[in-house]
Formats: structure tokens, C-alpha cells, sequence
């Protein structure tokens, strides 16, 4: 499963720190050619400024000790025919200026543990949330990947699953409303919801009836109420397309047709790619999304298709088409497919998530989840 990248610590390596230090040197050099009435020891305290901001801590204690010597010698010691009350000011106005460069550079490196802290703990919280794709069951194969719009972050508001029930394959794809760490708990309302009915429910309307009331039951937990303020339940929404193959007790024949069962709520429709390289939008009536279902009386409808053989589903959450360039264009994502359909599913993958870094300068503006069902090939043994 694509993944971004994790939070770098802040690498200064040798070339900001040999230009502080070139910088220190030159400036202390001048100072020593000029005259002694020409003082450049403020010029000189901004070297440890400098890398504080740039530079790892043990480097910036190393400049601010170099600084302060040099410049304290320069102008608080040796100079024996200024004023006792100057070479004092020198010494502590240079005492002052390095050690509040050093407590910025502490406070810098606390704040990068602390996120990398952060990090780790996310990154956790979503692995086990979401299970690392491929993901096999007795009849399909999903593959796929998911990106964190959140820069070099693992935690998004997009969720997918893939479940094999006596039923047949179940697979749920959905975006919860915003995005960051906040959405993990709406997220994972759902998923343990799917996950459970996906065994007990034949039907996937059953099984979005279960989803959607294990939302509500979140929204009404004393956790999400306290730290939402009671105010954002009727805000927070999922969006889910849920699909699954009708199956008996045994796999699927290669060479029959599976009936596919569509449930939209309020998602992206799905695409269907021929074994000869076309492409069709599975439209249908969407549904209302997860969470808002109370709004309208009528249940959501399901819809079927057959999966023939070579045949594969692409679903996707809005990330994906409402991801901008630059200029502001949508990423034409029934464009690319049509150009690359007739492509092995992992080439393909890679493909559309290289284009879609390209796409948008590597700035994505929402979570993006891709995942294609296809059948699985035969096991032997």
C-alpha cells in the first residue's frame, strides 16, 4: 500500500552549518582588521541565530561557544584601554545572544521529537485501522493505495476494507468528512460496523443500515461529545461505496461471470475496466451519505453487475477526482483510464499515483484511496 512519506527530522547536515561557520569567521576577521571603534559583535551574534534556526542543536551549542569566546576575547578581555563597564557589556550582551540561541535550538529539537512522537503513534493508530494492501479472499484479489493529504503524514479521513464472508467478498471504500487525526474516530465507527455485518448481514443494505448506526452510536459516545462540543454530529458525514461478490461456499470459476452488488453513499462512482481495455462509469442513484440517512424516508438501492472474466472494478474516493493543478484543473481521471485500462493492475496503480503526484505538483488537496477488484487467480493445492 503507497504510503507518504514519514516526518523527517530536520537533517541540517555539513552545508548550512560550514556557512555559519564561514560566516563567523569572515565576520570576525573584519573586526579584527578595522578599527577598534568599528565593533562587529552584533554582526557575529547573529551567527548562533542562524543556526539555531538551520542547524542541529549540538552544532548551534558549537557555534554559540565559538562565538561567544571569540567575540568576549576580541572585546571584553583583551582590549585593556576600553571602559571595565563596555568589555562587561560585551561579555554578557554576547552570553545572552548565545544562550537564547541555544535554548531556540532546544525548544526546535523538543518540538521535532514531539512530532515524531505524534508520528509514530498515528501511524500505528492507522495500521491498525486500515490492513496494508493487497488483500485476497477465496474469489477476488484488492489492490490499491491510500495517501495522506496531511504533508508527511500517515493519517487520513479515507477508509477501505475488504472482508471474505460465507456470502461472498465484501469491500467498503469511504471518505469521512475532513481529514487529519480527528477522522479516526468517525472512521473507525464504520469500519468496525462493516466489519461485523459483513458476516451476519447477507444483504449490503443490512450492512449499511449497521454502518450508518454505528456512526450515530459514536456521535452519541461521551468521547466524540466532549470533544466536539455536542455541536458537529449533524456535520460529520462518511461517504461510502460498499461492494461485494455473490458467492456459494466454494470460490468463483474462472471462466463464469460473478454477480457484483453496487450500494452508493453519497460516493464516487465506480469504474468497471473490460478485459479488452474499455471503460465504464458505473452510475447509479446515489445515496445520501453515511450519517444523514434520517433525512429521507427510502432505503438506499443496490445495484448489480456482472464481472466477467479479465473484468475489474476501480473504486475511488474523491480525492482522487477532485484533485487540482496548479491552474486549477480536475484530474481527468476517465481520461488516464481509458489510456491505461488494458494494463496489469499494479502498473496501472503505479501509473495513477505518479500522475496524480504530477498532477498536482505533489500537493494533494484531499485524502486519496484507489482500490481495484479483480478475480483472484486460482491457488493450486
Amino acid at each position: 500500500m503507497s504510503r507518504t512519506l514519514p516526518l523527517s527530522r530536520p537533517k541540517a547536515g555539513t552545508l548550512p552549518f560550514a556557512l555559519v561557520l564561514a560566516y563567523l569567521v569572515v565576520v570576525v576577521a573584519v573586526d579584527l582588521v578595522t578599527p577598534a571603534n568599528l565593533r562587529l559583535d552584533m554582526y557575529a551574534a547573529l551567527a548562533p541565530m542562524t543556526a539555531a534556526a538551520l542547524c542541529t542543536y549540538p552544532q548551534t551549542v558549537f557555534v554559540g561557544a565559538l562565538d561567544f569566546c571569540l567575540m568576549a576575547a576580541h572585546h571584553g578581555v583583551l582590549p585593556q584601554h576600553m571602559p571595565v563597564v563596555n568589555r562587561v557589556g560585551s561579555v554578557v550582551g554576547n552570553a545572552l545572544m548565545t544562550g537564547a540561541s541555544i535554548a531556540l535550538a532546544r525548544l526546535r529539537r523538543d518540538e521535532v521529537s514531539l512530532l515524531e512522537r505524534v508520528r509514530v503513534t498515528s501511524e500505528a493508530a492507522q495500521r491498525a485501522l486500515l490492513r496494508p494492501l493487497p488483500l485476497r479472499t477465496r474469489g477476488v484479489l484488492v489492490n490499491g493505495f491510500y495517501v495522506s493529504s496531511q504533508r508527511e503524514s500517515l493519517i487520513g479521513g479515507d477508509i477501505y476494507e475488504v472482508v471474505d464472508t460465507p456470502y461472498g467478498t465484501r469491500v467498503l471504500i469511504g471518505d469521512v468528512r475532513g481529514k487529519g487525526p480527528g477522522t479516526l474516530g468517525a472512521g473507525a465507527a464504520v469500519l468496525t460496523a462493516f466489519r461485523e455485518a459483513a458476516y451476519h448481514r447477507r444483504d449490503l443494505e443490512g450492512g449499511v443500515v449497521a454502518m450508518e448506526q454505528g456512526l450515530y452510536r459514536y456521535h452519541r459516545s461521551v468521547e466524540y461529545q466532549a470533544s466536539s462540543g455536542g455541536a458537529q454530529a449533524a456535520e460529520e458525514f462518511v461517504t461510502a461505496l460498499v461492494f461485494g461478490t455473490e458467492e456459494g461456499p466454494a470460490a468463483p470459476a474462472s471462466r463464469t461471470a460473478v454477480s457484483v452488488v453496487f450500494l452508493d453513499c453519497g460516493h464516487v462512482a465506480p469504474f468497471l475496466l473490460g478485459p479488452d481495455g474499455g471503460v465504464h462509469e458505473l452510475e447509479q442513484e446515489a445515496g445520501l451519505p453515511l450519517g444523514l440517512g434520517d433525512l429521507v424516508p427510502q432505503q438506499r438501492s443496490a445495484r448489480r453487475v456482472a464481472l466477467d472474466p479479465g473484468c475489474r472494478v476501480l473504486a475511488c474516493t474523491d480525492g482522487v477526482t477532485e484533485a487540482r493543478a496548479p491552474g486549477g484543473a480536475f484530474y481527468p481521471l476517465a481520461e488516464r483510464l481509458h489510456a491505461w485500462a488494458a494494463l496489469p493492475t499494479a502498473e496501472l496503480l503505479r501509473r495513477l499515483r505518479a500522475d496524480l503526484d504530477a498532477h498536482t505538483g505533489g500537493r494533494l488537496q484531499d485524502d486519496v484511496a484507489v482500490l481495484v477488484m479483480e478475480r483472484a487467480p486460482a491457488v493450486s493445492g
